[in-house]
Protein backbone atom coordinates (compact mmCIF):
# COMPACT_ATOMS: atom_id res chain seq x y z
CA UNK A 1 0.00 0.00 0.00
CA UNK A 2 1.44 3.52 -1.04
CA UNK A 3 1.95 5.55 2.57
CA UNK A 4 2.52 9.18 2.21
CA UNK A 5 3.67 10.93 5.02
CA UNK A 6 2.77 14.14 3.89
CA UNK A 7 -0.08 14.74 1.92
CA UNK A 8 -2.76 18.14 1.15
CA UNK A 9 -5.95 17.35 -0.17
CA UNK A 10 -6.93 20.63 -0.97
CA UNK A 11 -6.87 22.14 -4.71
CA UNK A 12 -3.64 23.73 -6.05
CA UNK A 13 -3.81 25.18 -9.62
CA UNK A 14 -1.45 25.85 -11.83
CA UNK A 15 -1.75 28.21 -14.77
CA UNK A 16 0.75 29.07 -17.69
CA UNK A 17 0.87 32.44 -19.56
CA UNK A 18 2.77 33.10 -22.56
CA UNK A 19 4.23 36.55 -23.63
CA UNK A 20 7.34 38.51 -25.49
CA UNK A 21 10.25 40.57 -23.84
CA UNK A 22 8.44 43.66 -23.86
CA UNK A 23 5.56 42.74 -22.16
CA UNK A 24 6.90 40.15 -19.18
CA UNK A 25 7.45 42.77 -16.76
CA UNK A 26 3.94 43.80 -16.57
CA UNK A 27 2.07 40.40 -16.56
CA UNK A 28 4.49 39.44 -13.86
CA UNK A 29 2.76 41.98 -11.70
CA UNK A 30 -0.47 41.70 -13.17
CA UNK A 31 0.04 37.57 -12.09
CA UNK A 32 1.61 39.05 -8.13
CA UNK A 33 -1.71 41.05 -8.03
CA UNK A 34 -3.91 38.44 -8.96
CA UNK A 35 -2.74 36.17 -5.79
CA UNK A 36 -2.69 39.36 -3.43
CA UNK A 37 -6.02 40.22 -4.81
CA UNK A 38 -7.55 35.99 -4.23
CA UNK A 39 -5.70 36.30 -0.77
CA UNK A 40 -7.51 39.14 0.68
CA UNK A 41 -11.06 38.46 -0.71
CA UNK A 42 -10.45 35.04 0.73
CA UNK A 43 -10.13 32.97 -1.98
CA UNK A 44 -6.98 32.05 -1.70
CA UNK A 45 -5.09 29.86 0.83
CA UNK A 46 -1.80 31.55 2.79
CA UNK A 47 0.16 27.88 0.46
CA UNK A 48 3.03 29.87 -0.64
CA UNK A 49 2.74 31.16 -4.01
CA UNK A 50 5.43 30.44 -6.82
CA UNK A 51 5.34 32.68 -9.88
CA UNK A 52 8.21 31.27 -12.49
CA UNK A 53 9.43 32.74 -15.20
CA UNK A 54 11.82 31.54 -18.30
CA UNK A 55 14.41 34.05 -19.98
CA UNK A 56 12.82 33.96 -23.42
CA UNK A 57 16.05 33.55 -25.11
CA UNK A 58 16.34 33.70 -29.08
CA UNK A 59 13.41 35.42 -29.58
CA UNK A 60 10.99 32.38 -28.41
CA UNK A 61 7.72 33.25 -26.10
CA UNK A 62 8.44 34.11 -22.40
CA UNK A 63 6.57 31.59 -20.30
CA UNK A 64 5.18 32.34 -17.08
CA UNK A 65 4.23 30.06 -14.36
CA UNK A 66 1.69 30.11 -11.18
CA UNK A 67 1.17 28.02 -8.68
CA UNK A 68 -0.96 28.46 -5.64
CA UNK A 69 -3.48 26.81 -3.72
CA UNK A 70 -7.34 27.54 -3.24
CA UNK A 71 -8.44 28.10 -0.13
CA UNK A 72 -11.66 25.97 -1.18
CA UNK A 73 -13.25 24.39 -3.99
CA UNK A 74 -16.48 26.65 -3.32
CA UNK A 75 -13.83 29.23 -3.47
CA UNK A 76 -12.67 28.04 -6.80
CA UNK A 77 -16.42 28.34 -8.18
CA UNK A 78 -17.27 31.78 -6.45
CA UNK A 79 -14.09 33.66 -7.90
CA UNK A 80 -15.92 34.50 -11.28
CA UNK A 81 -18.67 36.29 -9.92
CA UNK A 82 -15.89 38.28 -8.08
CA UNK A 83 -15.81 41.90 -10.05
CA UNK A 84 -11.85 42.19 -9.73
CA UNK A 85 -10.69 39.26 -10.28
CA UNK A 86 -12.61 39.71 -13.95
CA UNK A 87 -10.83 42.75 -14.26
CA UNK A 88 -7.18 41.27 -13.46
CA UNK A 89 -7.91 38.26 -15.96
CA UNK A 90 -9.03 40.55 -18.43
CA UNK A 91 -5.53 42.65 -17.88
CA UNK A 92 -3.53 39.33 -17.78
CA UNK A 93 -5.05 38.08 -21.49
CA UNK A 94 -4.32 41.69 -22.94
CA UNK A 95 -0.77 41.04 -21.76
CA UNK A 96 -0.50 37.40 -23.12
CA UNK A 97 0.51 36.43 -25.99
CA UNK A 98 -1.13 32.99 -26.89
CA UNK A 99 -3.84 31.26 -24.46
CA UNK A 100 -3.45 30.68 -20.84
CA UNK A 101 -2.85 26.96 -19.68
CA UNK A 102 -4.27 25.49 -16.63
CA UNK A 103 -3.66 22.74 -14.57
CA UNK A 104 -5.79 21.74 -11.38
CA UNK A 105 -3.83 19.15 -9.15
CA UNK A 106 -5.48 17.38 -5.74
CA UNK A 107 -2.06 17.20 -3.56
CA UNK A 108 1.23 18.45 -2.71
CA UNK A 109 3.64 15.62 -2.06
CA UNK A 110 6.74 16.53 -1.13
CA UNK A 111 10.17 14.61 -1.80
CA UNK A 112 12.12 13.93 1.28
CA UNK A 113 16.38 12.84 1.99
CA UNK A 114 17.03 9.67 1.30
CA UNK A 115 20.05 10.61 4.05
CA UNK A 116 20.60 13.43 6.43
CA UNK A 117 21.29 16.72 4.24
CA UNK A 118 25.14 17.39 4.15
CA UNK A 119 24.32 21.32 5.03
CA UNK A 120 22.55 22.46 7.93
CA UNK A 121 20.20 24.98 7.92
CA UNK A 122 17.19 26.64 9.61
CA UNK A 123 13.22 24.86 9.01
CA UNK A 124 9.96 26.16 9.65
CA UNK A 125 7.37 23.94 10.53
CA UNK A 126 3.98 23.20 11.20
CA UNK A 127 2.30 20.20 13.63
CA UNK A 128 0.35 19.42 16.45
CA UNK A 129 0.96 18.34 20.15
CA UNK A 130 -1.64 16.62 22.32
CA UNK A 131 -1.36 15.81 26.33
CA UNK A 132 -3.87 16.08 29.04
CA UNK A 133 -4.06 19.16 31.24
CA UNK A 134 -4.87 19.48 35.18
CA UNK A 135 -5.22 22.66 36.84
CA UNK A 136 -5.80 22.03 39.95
CA UNK A 137 -9.78 22.68 40.76
CA UNK A 138 -10.56 24.19 37.23
CA UNK A 139 -9.84 21.24 34.60
CA UNK A 140 -8.89 17.23 35.07
CA UNK A 141 -7.32 15.44 32.27
CA UNK A 142 -8.32 17.85 29.54
CA UNK A 143 -7.10 16.38 26.46
CA UNK A 144 -5.22 19.36 24.80
CA UNK A 145 -4.37 19.16 21.50
CA UNK A 146 -2.80 22.10 20.44
CA UNK A 147 -3.89 24.04 17.29
CA UNK A 148 -1.85 26.12 14.93
CA UNK A 149 1.63 24.78 16.58
CA UNK A 150 5.09 25.57 15.14
CA UNK A 151 7.88 24.98 15.39
CA UNK A 152 11.29 26.88 14.26
CA UNK A 153 14.54 24.83 14.15
CA UNK A 154 18.40 24.51 13.32
CA UNK A 155 19.31 21.13 11.77
CA UNK A 156 22.86 20.32 11.74
CA UNK A 157 24.36 19.01 8.63
CA UNK A 158 24.66 15.09 8.38
CA UNK A 159 27.98 14.00 10.46
CA UNK A 160 29.21 11.79 13.38
CA UNK A 161 28.95 14.09 15.95
CA UNK A 162 29.54 11.53 18.92
CA UNK A 163 32.65 9.44 16.85
CA UNK A 164 30.15 6.24 16.33
CA UNK A 165 30.51 5.68 12.58
CA UNK A 166 26.95 6.02 12.70
CA UNK A 167 25.76 9.55 11.54
CA UNK A 168 23.74 12.20 13.66
CA UNK A 169 21.73 15.17 13.14
CA UNK A 170 21.48 17.84 15.90
CA UNK A 171 18.26 19.71 16.36
CA UNK A 172 18.33 22.53 18.07
CA UNK A 173 14.80 24.46 18.32
CA UNK A 174 15.13 27.87 18.02
CA UNK A 175 11.09 28.74 19.03
CA UNK A 176 7.83 26.79 18.66
CA UNK A 177 4.73 27.43 20.78
CA UNK A 178 0.49 27.04 19.44
CA UNK A 179 -2.82 27.87 21.58
CA UNK A 180 -6.17 26.68 21.75
CA UNK A 181 -9.49 27.76 23.29
CA UNK A 182 -10.44 26.15 27.03
CA UNK A 183 -13.83 26.94 28.23
CA UNK A 184 -12.91 26.81 32.10
CA UNK A 185 -9.24 28.57 31.58
CA UNK A 186 -10.27 30.20 28.37
CA UNK A 187 -7.29 31.02 25.44
CA UNK A 188 -4.48 28.98 26.18
CA UNK A 189 -0.99 29.72 24.44
CA UNK A 190 1.66 26.99 24.76
CA UNK A 191 5.26 28.56 24.25
CA UNK A 192 8.86 27.38 24.57
CA UNK A 193 10.48 27.80 28.34
CA UNK A 194 13.82 29.29 26.86
CA UNK A 195 14.95 28.66 30.42
CA UNK A 196 15.50 25.21 29.55
CA UNK A 197 17.20 23.17 26.86
CA UNK A 198 14.76 22.14 24.01
CA UNK A 199 16.30 19.87 20.81
CA UNK A 200 16.18 16.69 19.68
CA UNK A 201 19.00 13.95 18.11
CA UNK A 202 18.03 12.38 14.86
CA UNK A 203 20.27 9.52 15.13
CA UNK A 204 20.90 6.79 12.45
CA UNK A 205 20.86 2.72 12.85
CA UNK A 206 23.11 1.94 10.07
CA UNK A 207 26.64 2.95 8.81
CA UNK A 208 28.39 4.72 6.04
CA UNK A 209 26.14 6.02 3.32
CA UNK A 210 22.65 4.45 4.59
CA UNK A 211 21.52 7.40 6.90
CA UNK A 212 18.03 5.72 7.20
CA UNK A 213 15.97 4.32 9.53
CA UNK A 214 16.83 6.25 12.28
CA UNK A 215 15.77 6.47 15.51
CA UNK A 216 14.91 10.36 16.71
CA UNK A 217 14.01 11.81 19.68
CA UNK A 218 12.95 15.45 21.27
CA UNK A 219 13.12 16.99 24.76
CA UNK A 220 11.14 20.23 25.44
CA UNK A 221 10.08 22.46 28.09
CA UNK A 222 6.69 24.39 28.04
CA UNK A 223 5.64 27.89 29.40
CA UNK A 224 1.48 27.83 29.13
CA UNK A 225 0.12 31.24 29.02
CA UNK A 226 -3.58 30.82 30.85
CA UNK A 227 -5.93 32.59 32.95
CA UNK A 228 -3.87 32.14 35.92
CA UNK A 229 -0.59 33.27 34.47
CA UNK A 230 2.12 31.88 33.14
CA UNK A 231 2.60 27.96 34.14
CA UNK A 232 5.75 26.28 33.25
CA UNK A 233 6.00 22.26 33.35
CA UNK A 234 8.10 20.90 35.40
CA UNK A 235 11.99 22.43 34.89
CA UNK A 236 13.99 19.76 36.37
CA UNK A 237 11.77 17.22 34.02
CA UNK A 238 11.75 17.62 30.44
CA UNK A 239 9.28 16.49 28.03
CA UNK A 240 10.73 13.40 26.03
CA UNK A 241 8.72 12.51 22.35
CA UNK A 242 9.72 9.73 21.28
CA UNK A 243 12.09 7.46 20.23
CA UNK A 244 10.35 6.92 16.55
CA UNK A 245 11.66 4.99 13.73
CA UNK A 246 12.62 7.95 11.26
CA UNK A 247 13.20 6.47 7.69
CA UNK A 248 12.95 10.19 5.53
CA UNK A 249 14.09 13.52 6.46
CA UNK A 250 12.16 15.57 7.33
CA UNK A 251 10.31 13.75 9.40
CA UNK A 252 6.76 15.20 8.47
CA UNK A 253 4.31 12.32 9.27
CA UNK A 254 6.22 11.20 12.11
CA UNK A 255 4.29 9.85 15.23
CA UNK A 256 6.64 10.82 18.27
CA UNK A 257 4.74 9.44 21.18
CA UNK A 258 5.64 10.54 24.96
CA UNK A 259 8.08 8.64 26.72
CA UNK A 260 7.68 10.37 30.09
CA UNK A 261 5.28 12.07 32.33
CA UNK A 262 2.77 13.14 33.87
CA UNK A 263 5.18 16.43 35.15
CA UNK A 264 3.98 18.94 37.35
CA UNK A 265 2.78 22.39 36.15
CA UNK A 266 4.27 25.65 38.79
CA UNK A 267 2.64 28.62 38.56
CA UNK A 268 6.02 30.76 37.64
CA UNK A 269 5.41 33.79 39.97
CA UNK A 270 5.07 32.03 42.30
CA UNK A 271 6.92 28.28 42.14
CA UNK A 272 3.52 26.84 43.63
CA UNK A 273 2.58 23.62 42.28
CA UNK A 274 -0.77 23.99 40.34
CA UNK A 275 -1.52 20.98 37.96
CA UNK A 276 0.10 18.41 36.12
CA UNK A 277 0.46 17.54 32.81
CA UNK A 278 0.84 14.20 30.77
CA UNK A 279 2.05 14.57 27.49
CA UNK A 280 0.80 12.48 24.29
CA UNK A 281 2.73 13.10 20.91
CA UNK A 282 4.11 15.18 18.81
CA UNK A 283 3.80 15.31 14.82
CA UNK A 284 4.45 17.43 12.11
CA UNK A 285 2.69 17.63 9.23
CA UNK A 286 4.25 20.23 7.22
CA UNK A 287 7.54 21.81 6.74
CA UNK A 288 6.20 25.66 5.71
CA UNK A 289 10.00 26.91 4.77
CA UNK A 290 13.52 25.09 4.68
CA UNK A 291 17.14 27.33 3.71
CA UNK A 292 20.34 25.69 4.18
CA UNK A 293 22.94 27.55 6.19
CA UNK A 294 25.74 29.96 4.11
CA UNK A 295 28.05 29.19 6.67
CA UNK A 296 28.64 26.73 9.22
CA UNK A 297 26.82 26.96 12.65
CA UNK A 298 29.21 26.51 15.17
CA UNK A 299 26.92 27.17 17.94
CA UNK A 300 23.12 25.49 16.45
CA UNK A 301 25.71 22.54 14.84
CA UNK A 302 26.82 21.81 18.47
CA UNK A 303 24.97 19.56 20.86
CA UNK A 304 25.60 19.12 24.53
CA UNK A 305 26.84 15.98 25.66
CA UNK A 306 23.73 14.83 27.68
CA UNK A 307 21.64 14.77 24.36
CA UNK A 308 22.84 11.84 24.24
CA UNK A 309 22.69 10.56 27.32
CA UNK A 310 18.83 10.80 26.69
CA UNK A 311 18.95 9.49 23.64
CA UNK A 312 20.55 6.36 24.95
CA UNK A 313 18.21 6.10 28.03
CA UNK A 314 14.68 6.00 25.98
CA UNK A 315 16.56 4.55 22.70
CA UNK A 316 15.17 1.25 23.53
CA UNK A 317 11.57 1.85 23.41
CA UNK A 318 11.80 2.71 20.08
CA UNK A 319 9.66 -0.36 18.88
CA UNK A 320 6.37 1.25 20.79
CA UNK A 321 5.70 4.24 18.00
CA UNK A 322 6.76 1.66 15.08
CA UNK A 323 3.59 2.34 12.65
CA UNK A 324 1.62 -1.30 12.76
CA UNK A 325 1.71 -1.07 8.66
CA UNK A 326 5.20 -0.66 8.38
CA UNK A 327 7.38 -4.19 7.95
CA UNK A 328 9.02 -4.32 11.66
CA UNK A 329 10.62 -7.78 10.47
CA UNK A 330 12.88 -5.91 7.97
CA UNK A 331 13.61 -3.36 10.54
CA UNK A 332 14.39 -5.52 13.12
CA UNK A 333 18.53 -6.04 12.26
CA UNK A 334 19.10 -2.40 12.11
CA UNK A 335 17.64 -2.13 15.89
CA UNK A 336 19.24 -5.13 17.15
CA UNK A 337 22.85 -3.37 16.23
CA UNK A 338 22.08 -0.28 18.35
CA UNK A 339 19.72 -1.78 21.30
Amino acid sequence: MSIHPYRNESLIQMETYFTDAARAEALVGQVRAKWALLREHGFADGYPVEVLRSGGADGTPIKIVELFKWRSRQAQVEVGNDPDYQKLMTNIAALSSAATQEDTLTGVVRGFNTNFPPIGGVELLKGVCSCLLTIDGMVEDYPMSVKNGIVLMHRSPRMDLDGDGRNEMYLKILMHGGEIIQAALGPIRVEQNFARPNDGLVKSLGEGDNDFPAIGIWRVSWKIQTALGAVLTDPDQPLIFGPALVNHYPPVGTHFHATTGPVKLVLERTGETVGRLVPGELTAFDIVVSKDDEIFADILNTPPEDIFDIWEEHKDRAHAAVDEREALPELAPGLAAVV
